[in-house]
């Protein structure tokens, strides 16, 4: 199957987003946001990387710039973002979504399913 980045602070939501994806049979690595941040960890190789926002509608564009540390460090990789501070999951065709430039915008918490569903769709 695929390989999957997650970039998650909370590491119990980054243990149980890890889960979900190696059950479906793909290859997941994971970090926290900050280790990420760094630009140390890179892999050329990834297909997808799921991406704690820190802001999304934030006026510094702390989200912006992670997306964009993201697609720099996996240029080929398409790019969930994942935040807590929307109310519902959006796809690729809403505004949000075009603006920080990932794939899908799922809210957190979200179900197992919704997040396999993103994924598929991205991949």
């Amino acid at each position: 199957m695929s390989k999957i980045m997650v970039i998650e602070e909370d590491s119990a939501m980054r243990v149980l987003i890890s889960e979900w994806l190696a059950s479906e049979g793909h290859e997941v690595r994971s970090v926290p946001r900050h280790d990420a941040a760094s630009g140390t960890v890179t892999d050329d190789a990834v297909d997808l990387v799921i991406l704690d926002l820190p802001h999304p509608r934030s006026r510094s564009g702390e989200a912006a710039h992670a997306v964009q540390v993201v697609h720099a460090a996996y240029p080929q990789a398409a790019v969930i973002g994942i935040s807590t501070l929307i109310g519902r999951s959006l796809g690729i065709d809403s505004g949000a979504s075009r603006t920080l430039g990932v794939s899908r915008l799922l809210a957190k918490p979200c179900t197992r399913e919704e997040l396999l569903g993103a994924v598929a769709a991205a991949l």
